[in-house]
């Protein structure tokens, strides 16, 4: 599995100029293309694997609505930016998600974009000037841990038996 780790410091540079009006923007996009991401893998793989992404995907649906409520309180009468560009999470994964057939590859791409997803958001509420956001970021953040271990757990009992 190869990881372009040039694009994912050239995004973190990007992110690092954003103020918190982009930043939230980002985050938006970042939760909704993930659960694009999450609701294709669905439809590619069977048993355990289906129920888990269909559930991961829903999460992030419900992520990118939270960001966009706190988004709407801080910037009313604005709409967010539309980032052209997949989220920092699966970026790295992306091509590998475009291959993967089996449930094991599935699941460890899975945990790789968590994991990623984890980090992004520690780095973005260390970033941003505000509490609220940086509070929300924070929350994402623990979030993501959270996934990380069930898909963890997951992913060991598949490789286990």
């Amino acid at each position: 599995m190869a990881i372009d780790v040039d694009i994912i410091q050239d995004v973190e540079i990007l992110l690092k100029n954003l103020n918190g009006y982009e930043l939230l923007s980002y985050a938006i996009c970042n939760e909704e293309c993930g659960a694009e991401t999450y609701e294709w893998l669905a439809e590619r793989v069977e048993g355990l694997l289906v129920d888990e992404f269909r559930h991961l995907a829903k999460e992030r649906r419900k992520h990118a609505a939270q960001i966009r409520e706190l988004f709407e309180r801080l910037y009313p009468k604005m709409k967010p930016i539309d980032f052209n560009a997949p989220p920092l999470d699966t970026l790295p994964v992306c091509g590998e998600m475009l291959k993967v057939e089996d449930v094991e590859n599935a699941l460890a791409m899975a945990l790789l974009s968590e994991a990623i997803g984890r980090d992004v958001y520690r780095k973005l509420q260390r970033m941003t000037g505000d509490e609220e956001v940086a509070e929300l970021f924070g929350r994402l953040a623990e979030i993501k841990d959270e996934a990380y271990r069930k898909l963890l757990e997951l992913y060991e009992s598949v490789t286990s038996g």
